[in-house]
């Protein structure tokens, strides 16, 4: 088995109560991309399952608010603000105001790869990393501008078959963050602050491989004592739980699988004493790996 199973937007259903698969206008390409009003939010079931995705999603939010987990962090989305999601995030989808309104949107990187799409996106995601956050407030000239193309392509993509074009608007509406973004004061990272960046990037792809301190701090070129001390001011953890949180995350993304066993999964998070993944697991979410299944409603 290899990284958590991501979720294409035609199963989403499993995850979130929601049939895109259904309601996607005349079948277009669901896969690369679907946009619609945030009210559709109305039918979600709260928590999700932690997951990811194939696709890049987007959230604009014009009154209300929704709170996501995205790893082991909780960030809050109120009204004039946006948050971009890349496909190897782990999210949960925590809590949403009733009277929420905005938009939702996601696209594969195949849609948007001729054109300058990916790189704006890259940008933009190179900012979220390094400010470990991937929500964004913007001005209100680019928040009006935003909310009209977000608009423009909503009403495209129903009443259109030209995609082409969708594809044009979602350039422009990317380009439109990166502007601001390119605005706002550039971060200047301190050492520890840059170790714990590219602590938490090696984290992201390693976490089924790498489970210590000393492996992370090897890799970085550094002192497992440095690198505790550097993460510990910088972000009040200790490496280890930073380590146990992302690892416990994954966990629960394959737990929510049901074709696969719990021996498998702990094999896949390079965990060979199956006993020892439950003591793990029960430590750190207070139930077993069969409790928590049961407690989803898998057996």
């Amino acid at each position: 088995m290899s990284r958590v199973s991501q979720y294409q937007p035609d199963e989403f259903s499993s995850i979130l109560n929601i049939d895109w698969k259904g309601k996607s206008a005349a079948n277009k390409e669901l896969n690369d991309f679907f946009i619609e009003p945030l009210n559709v939010l109305k039918a979600v079931k709260i928590p999700s399952l932690p997951h990811r995705k194939t696709v890049n999603d987007f959230i604009f939010i014009t009154k209300g608010s929704i709170e996501k987990m995205v790893c082991s962090s909780v960030f809050g989305v109120t009204e004039g603000m946006i948050m971009l999601l890349p496909p190897h995030k782990i999210r949960t989808f925590m809590h949403f105001t009733p009277d929420v309104e905005g938009f939702y949107c996601h696209f594969s990187n195949d849609f948007i790869a001729d054109g300058p799409g990916l790189k704006y996106l890259q940008d933009i995601l190179n900012h979220a990393d390094l400010v470990y956050n991937p929500t964004l407030f913007p001005d209100p000239e680019h928040c009006q501008r935003i909310f009209t193309l977000l608009r423009q392509m909503e009403a495209l993509y129903n009443q259109s078959n030209n995609l082409d074009l969708v594809r044009l608007y979602l350039f422009t509406l990317l380009g439109e963050i990166r502007d601001f973004i390119e605005n706002l004061p550039r971060p200047n990272l301190s050492a520890n602050e840059t170790l714990v960046f590219r602590f938490r990037k090696l984290i992201t792809s390693e976490i089924q491989n790498l489970h210590s301190v000393k492996e992370y701090a090897d890799l970085l070129n550094v002192s497992p004592n440095h690198l505790n001390k550097s993460i510990k001011n910088t972000t009040g953890k200790t490496a280890s739980e930073i380590i146990n949180e992302s690892l416990l995350m994954e966990a629960k993304a394959l737990l929510s699988l049901p074709h696969y066993s719990v021996s498998e999964i702990a094999f896949a998070l390079g965990v060979e004493d199956v006993s020892y993944f439950s003591r793990f697991f029960k430590k750190h979410s207070g139930m077993t790996p069969s409790d928590y299944r049961k407690g989803i409603g898998l057996s």
